[in-house]
């Protein structure tokens, strides 16, 4: 389609040169840690079950065992949705004392590798017959079924979206050539000319880039998908600019002018993550007494507390079991005044970066206001109903409005002319579809389909009575765009499912 019948700022996918039958599979916010303030993402079982699902919607894109020859796949397309490394979540920045958004510091770049070497370590290796660290192997049980894929005649092409968890690796080349090289098994030689060229003319960046940025969004109309990693919908990961605000929703000829820095630069979220929630849990796992009664279960906690949505009512429970242990057992006093400290030294701490104040919207300034006025009262009642205040303003939407749908890219006018009508994101980490129709354009079906597929995790979630458990989930899209079948069942040549995983067991709850 030439440029200058699409939206301004619009990059279109590339074509290729013949119509091909393709697969194209999405899943986002993976967030694979280097484990130092906790492990987020999947175990190793549900990748492995998730990769052999993949393969088998290869080999099976139709209701039949065995596919005729024009429904058989000749691409496929894995597209992982932003935040598939967690360069934020790290302990790391809080021991060296700096920060994600200290990138004038000459250690800034040192961390960001080091944090990656250890994602490599933890999730793109081979699990070590002896080793006792966490461990996913996500990256490794990718590789090798793509490279399945790959020796039974399949092309095969992984496209990393940006995620505000990830953004770093913009910034640091050494670490984003880490991250294709042993994350994802892409050489430079191996990029495509038109690969490079897409993201070039996206990013607003140069095609000599020995490793290309990761682009911030996909669109092809085959696959009537747009797809995006959704942190410009959110104002705490999102950072207003000389020519973008909030308020102004999807531009991307704006950010492509500016080379997207509203989602490259560090923003509010980054300093709750890092700054806060990462530094507490830091700061309480090193200078917590072992032997203290009830010392194992706090750790526990500490190591669990990147799995709660939002993360700081994971900071609720641990003040609230510390004092419910000190109540009933006088020699866990002594812990819970621990945990105590520890939150309260982190909280001021926070306050007082002045990258918390200049990141943050007009409402969260006065929240931070009250914050810093009712941090200088030790009263734990009140502790725990500041935290439980946060929690609240940090509550993922669990449901999607008609306005909000209507404003997506995928469902505009401008872009539904164009054939699309699937927008997909994730961030949320809360799995979601909503569907709307148009009268406009009129051909085919006017169907229009939202998909947030939620996050790739273990999650902490309460019991109806009481208690709490863990348990695994995660959501896949998988988008079939038959076209070799088109001329002749064209009905049945596009489709599309969500496949919701749920994972129980007594190991992930040993403790």
């Amino acid at each position: 389609m030439p440029e200058r019948m699409l939206p301004p700022g619009l990059v279109m996918w590339p074509a290729g040169t013949a119509r091909k039958n393709r697969l194209c599979v999405l899943i986002s916010d993976i967030h694979c840690t280097d484990c130092t303030v906790g492990n987020q993402t999947a175990s190793e079982t549900d990748w492995q079950l998730f990769f052999e699902q993949m393969e088998f919607a290869v080999g099976n894109p139709g209701d039949r065992a065995q596919a005729p020859a024009d429904r058989r796949i000749d691409e496929l397309l894995l597209i992982l949705n932003g935040d598939i490394v967690d360069l934020i979540r790290t302990s790391k920045w809080a021991a060296a004392g700096v920060y994600p958004w200290q990138r004038d510091d000459p250690r800034f770049a040192d961390i960001v590798v080091a944090t990656m070497r250890d994602i490599v370590d933890i999730h793109a290796k081979k699990r070590p017959q002896d080793s006792e660290q966490p461990y996913s192997g996500f990256f490794y049980w990718m590789r090798e079924s793509l490279d399945r894929l790959r020796k039974d005649g399949i092309a095969v092409t992984v496209v990393p979206i940006v995620g505000n968890h990830d953004k770093e690796l913009q910034v640091v080349p050494a670490a984003r050539q880490m991250f294709y090289e042993e994350c994802l098994g892409i050489d430079a030689l191996s990029i495509s000319d038109a690969y490079r060229a897409w993201v070039a003319a996206q990013m607003g960046t140069s095609e000599a880039d020995m490793y290309p940025h990761m682009p911030f969004y996909f669109a092809d109309t085959g696959l009537r998908l747009l797809a995006t990693h959704g942190q410009w919908r959110d104002q705490d990961n999102a950072r207003a600019t000389a020519r973008w605000k909030l308020s102004h929703g999807w531009q991307p000829q704006a950010w492509k002018e500016e080379q997207y820095r509203a989602f490259s630069d560090p923003c509010f979220g980054d300093t709750v993550a890092s700054g806060m929630l990462s530094r507490f849990i830091w700061k309480m796992a090193s200078s917590i007494d072992r032997q203290m009664q009830g010392a194992n279960r706090i750790c526990n906690l500490l190591d669990e507390m990147d799995l709660y949505r939002p993360s700081v009512g994971a900071v609720v429970r641990l003040l609230h079991e510390s004092w419910r242990m000190a109540i009933r057992t006088p020699e866990a006093r002594g812990l819970h005044n621990e945990v105590l400290r520890c939150f309260r030294e982190s909280l001021v701490g926070w306050i007082s970066h002045d990258e918390t104040w200049n990141s943050a919207s007009l409402s969260r300034k006065f929240g931070l206001c009250v914050l810093k006025v009712l941090s200088k009262i030790k009263w734990y009642p009140l502790e725990i109903t500041l935290m439980r205040m946060m929690a609240k303003m940090q509550e993922p939407e669990s449901d999607i409005k008609e306005s909000t749908l209507a404003g997506l890219p995928a469902f505009q006018p401008a872009y539904r002319m164009l054939g699309l009508r699937l927008h997909v994101e994730g961030h949320t980490h809360v799995a979601l579809e909503a569907d709307m129709q148009f009268q406009q354009p009129r051909e085919g079906r006017n169907n229009y389909t939202y998909i947030n597929l939620g996050a790739w995790r273990d999650a902490i979630v309460q019991k109806r009575n009481r208690g709490y458990r863990r348990r695994g989930v995660g959501r896949a899209l998988f988008i079939f765009d038959l076209a070799r079948q088109t001329p002749h069942v064209p009905d049945d040549a596009y489709r599309f499912y969500a496949r919701d995983m749920t994972s129980w067991g007594d190991r992930m709850d040993s403790w």
